[in-house]
């Protein structure tokens, strides 16, 4: 069984900013963390036997979930450019 996830939301944020190397911002890490932490329980009540569902994989599955988020933020941004600029 996986140990307890114990890293603290400060920690977890230096960890990931560490891991990206790059600074993330407030409104990105205020919706990727809980996405990231969400996942992860999900992850171990569905595969409990699973041992290295821990806080380093919470590091890396977070950094990922901000990546992702990041991006999906871009192309949004992206479309509705596009978007306003054929003027719908």
């Amino acid at each position: 069984m996986a140990p307890a996830i114990t890293i603290t939301s400060e920690e977890l944020r230096e960890r990931v900013e560490e891991h990206l190397g790059r600074w993330i911002p407030d409104d990105l890490w205020d919706r990727s963390e809980p996405y990231a932490r969400r996942k992860l329980n999900l992850c171990r009540k569905r595969n409990p036997k699973i041992d290295y569902y821990n806080d380093e994989y919470l590091v890396l599955l977070t950094a990922d979930t901000v990546r992702e988020t990041a991006f999906s933020d871009y192309t949004l941004a992206a479309y509705e450019t596009i978007m306003a600029a054929r003027g719908k």
